[in-house]
């Protein structure tokens, strides 16, 4: 009798063993497919947010410049852009507002906190806040006297062949103010 159960019990770990491996071979190989494709939308994601991040400082530059073509790709052909109540849209009209008096000004644009929210693969939303500087044209640097100008921009982003563009912007000023010379 006794040999008869270690026989059983034998038997019966080899079955387990047996057993587990087979659950564990499909369970393993499930979850390798599922996590794949997880993988690659988790990186498409982080690429979507890098894009829309770098997109920020680069519209900084090309507005403090006043390069217009720079300023150009940064926009969808069908953009709205909001500041101050006045709403340019399209690419053409966002682009001549460069012309405008605070673009004649000198004027240096810090972006700051960017926070981007992807909204799925090729979208996002996001809220970037930034701090203007802006002197007369002829103001010579180091400029004691200047208008400061704090906000936030609430954006829309969307990816295209050429990289993520802004689709709006829309501009929610905070602080504005001036500092006087001592």
């Amino acid at each position: 009798m006794k040999s008869h159960l270690k026989s059983h019990r034998k038997s019966h770990r080899k079955y387990n063993w047996i057993s587990n491996w087979q659950l564990a071979l499909p369970a393993t190989m499930l979850l390798w497919c599922v996590s794949q494709p997880v993988a690659a939308q988790t990186e498409g994601l982080q690429r979507l947010v890098a894009a829309c991040t770098a997109i920020n400082h680069a519209y900084a530059l090309a507005r403090d410049r006043a390069d217009k073509e720079a300023f150009a790709e940064l926009f969808t052909d069908d953009a709205v852009f909001t500041i101050l109540g006045e709403t340019f849209a399209g690419k053409d009209r966002i682009v001549a507002r460069l012309d405008g008096d605070d673009a004649r000004n000198f004027g240096r644009l810090l972006i700051t906190s960017i926070h981007i929210s992807p909204t799925d693969a090729r979208t996002a939303t996001g809220v970037t806040y930034f701090i203007m500087f802006m002197a007369p044209p002829d103001a010579t640097p180091p400029i004691t006297e200047y208008t400061l100008f704090m906000g936030e921009y609430h954006d829309r982003y969307r990816m295209t062949a050429e990289g993520c563009k802004f689709e709006s912007r829309d501009t929610k000023p905070l602080f504005v103010g001036e500092r006087l010379a001592d």
